[in-house]
């Protein structure tokens, strides 16, 4: 009987423990002054399979599949209202992002891949309220997403994934979730 009442204390103490954390509001940033709460989601997409041939060339050219699951993406995110284009200066990252920015009629803004941070305070502020795509690279996409979570979740991407990118969604309790997406180009798909 004493194990009994013992147990129910630690569960009892458990679930008032796990109600107080979920209250807690860990995220690192609040709503910008003079806004309104809403949803913020954020779709980091490493660029397409480039050329890889010359090994001394630091800005490749996509292949021809790269350019085909470009257009691929695009398709995939023509139903997800984005309203903010991001995108490292590289060919085959901006080459990746712009079947989709066309088809939204959106402007690509450049950022630096080398700085400490993406997720700086001011690139909230600038994306509060948006769904924004992010095209970075193997290492870049998965340590912005751990930015965001604020520890370590995700490893670099291997050289040779490009299925899989990152959706993070920021609700307007400013709670987190993150899913790793996989995507793969359907054989069949033609974008001419």
């Amino acid at each position: 009987m004493k194990t009994l009442q013992i147990l129910s204390a630690i569960f009892l103490i458990g679930m008032i423990m796990s109600c107080q954390n979920s209250k807690k509001n860990t995220f690192q940033f609040d709503v910008p002054t003079g806004k309104k709460a809403k949803k913020t989601v954020y779709y980091f997409v490493r660029h397409a399979e480039k050329d890889t041939t010359d090994k001394q060339n630091r800005d490749p050219q996509l292949t021809e599949e790269g350019i085909r699951r470009a257009n691929y993406l695009a398709t995939y995110f023509e139903d997800k209202n984005l309203n903010a284009f991001y995108s490292t200066d590289y060919s085959r990252t901006i080459q990746t992002l712009i079947p989709t920015a066309h088809k939204f009629k959106g402007d690509i803004v450049s950022y630096d891949p080398g700085k400490d941070s993406l997720f700086t305070k001011q690139f909230w502020k600038n994306t509060y309220g948006k769904n924004v795509i992010i095209l970075g690279h193997s290492n870049t996409s998965p340590r912005f997403v751990n930015e965001i979570l604020e520890y370590d979740k995700y490893d670099n991407l291997d050289e040779s994934n490009y299925n899989n990118f990152y959706k993070v969604e920021i609700d307007t309790d400013l709670k987190v979730i993150d899913t790793m997406l996989t995507k793969r180009v359907p054989k069949d798909f033609s974008y001419n």
